[in-house]
């Protein structure tokens, strides 16, 4: 969307947006995803985070890695039961301490790159 709104062809931009997304699912934030985002975090916080568990809590999650958005796709792909098609590592990091399913469509030579802005106002 945000794209569309900055295109020279604004009008006809959001016109192909919104008829996307009246052929996609968009799966909502609810209490559920909220509940697999807390274990999510936790989980990649214990397994990722430094030893210490003081340490550990005063850790930002971006220091391990990871971006506060992609543990919320994530977190709506656990409590759907759907698969993260992405080249993004972090996905395949996020899986090697949960039960994640990830599935990458191009060769692991191509997929190293990140492309996350953080957000350090969060913590693990």
């Amino acid at each position: 969307m945000f794209k569309a709104v900055r295109s020279e062809r604004r009008a006809a931009n959001l016109h192909k947006v919104e008829h996307l997304l009246q052929r996609i699912r968009v799966y909502p934030v609810d209490d559920q995803v909220a509940e697999f985002y807390g274990r999510l975090k936790h989980v990649v916080c214990e397994h990722f985070g430094p030893r210490d568990k003081a340490r550990r809590r005063t850790v930002r999650i971006e220091k391990l890695g990871f971006s506060e958005n992609d543990l919320w796709i994530a977190a709506v792909a656990q409590a759907h039961g759907l698969t993260v098609v992405s080249t993004d590592s972090d996905f395949r990091r996020m899986a090697q301490a949960t039960d994640l399913n990830v599935d990458s469509w191009l060769p692991p030579a191509d997929t190293e790159a990140g492309d996350d802005v953080p957000n350090p106002e969060e913590s693990c």
